[in-house]
């Protein structure tokens, strides 16, 4: 290994991270089928430059990668079907409480992966679920039945407020305290 190797290693790691940087923020979990091609593709290129010693052509061939990734991002926001095409659309997975075995058939789900699923996002019972899809890039998104829907701070607010407005006053005549106070005067 020579000096020009270590410099040319330095280039792609830079030029990579830029590159990638570009390509916009997504954790693994998050990146569609094509942006997970896209970043082997540029592993594999960059083990090629080692290997071949064509520095400048392979960061050509990465920018190429980059930039088709950003035009198929770009057209995905401007055209319906080629989101349909390059990320998907969500699957029904559970409707009212039951389960769609058809579909998790087509996404090759059996239904102990879907009840995992389920557990890591703290729901213990099927029916409680009114819609549960999991999402293009593999994520489940649900939408909870109203008798399993957590309280929020409003809903809590309101039935605070119906209670006081439901608990008699007291009448200041009547407090014990008052009385001896104003015995003691």
């Amino acid at each position: 290994m020579n000096s020009n190797d270590i410099l040319d290693s330095v280039i792609l790691l830079v030029v990579g991270t830029l590159l990638l940087r570009i390509a916009g923020k997504k954790s693994i979990a998050q990146m569609t089928h094509l942006e997970i091609i896209i970043i082997l593709a540029i592993g594999t290129t960059m083990g090629h430059v080692i290997k071949e010693n064509k520095l400048w052509q392979i960061v050509i061939i990465l920018s190429v990668y980059i930039l088709f990734l950003i035009i198929v991002q770009k057209l995905q926001l401007r055209f319906r079907k080629f989101e349909q095409y390059f990320i998907g659309q969500a699957t029904l997975v559970i409707h009212n409480g039951e389960i769609i075995p058809e579909n998790l058939k087509k996404l090759r789900i059996t239904n102990e992966q879907l009840e995992m699923r389920l557990r890591r996002k703290g729901i213990a019972y099927i029916s409680d679920v009114k819609v549960g899809t999991v999402e293009s890039n593999g994520d489940f998104g649900y939408e909870l039945m109203p008798h399993a829907q957590p309280i929020t701070k409003q809903e809590l607010y309101m039935i605070l407020n119906q209670q006081a407005s439901q608990v008699p006053k007291n009448n200041k005549s009547d407090n014990i305290f008052e009385k001896v106070v104003e015995y003691n005067k």
